[in-house]
């Protein structure tokens, strides 16, 4: 992985208010799954300053990729915050409410509306429904 950081550079990404996912080798035929570091205090020092260590860290990506294609990651709402979802009986192919609404969109919820059309214009790529 090329986005891997050190277990010093964690801690200070943490101390600034980054997102910091880490995977520990506990059994290498699992495939990696990145998990958030949530509350420091949960984790030895050693963790991050290990000479070998057993763990890798990341700064949380801000983008995922859709069949090659670089969109926004989703993101969760507090309850009153505004969102767009993909909304397929739009013709935008996206719509905008506030969460705890009751519209729940289970395949994810973007802040702004430039994030929505980059995801919809990938999805519309993906399965070759043009712009």
């Amino acid at each position: 992985m090329t986005n891997l950081i050190s277990g010093k550079e964690a801690l200070i990404a943490l101390a600034n208010g980054d997102e910091v996912e880490y995977w520990c080798e506990t059994d290498p035929s699992i495939q990696k799954r990145w998990t958030p570091i949530k509350a420091l205090n949960e984790y030895r020092l050693s963790y991050f300053l290990e000479n070998k260590p057993r763990f890798e860290f990341r700064i949380k990506p801000k983008t995922i990729s859709l069949n090659g294609i670089e969109v926004p990651a989703p993101f969760e709402p507090k309850v009153g915050e505004e969102y767009w979802f993909i909304a397929d009986y739009i013709s935008s192919g996206y719509g905008c409410t506030q969460e705890g609404t009751g519209i729940n969109s289970s395949i994810g919820k973007w802040r702004t509306e430039e994030e929505i059309k980059q995801v919809v214009a990938a999805l519309r790529q993906v399965f070759g429904g043009g712009k």
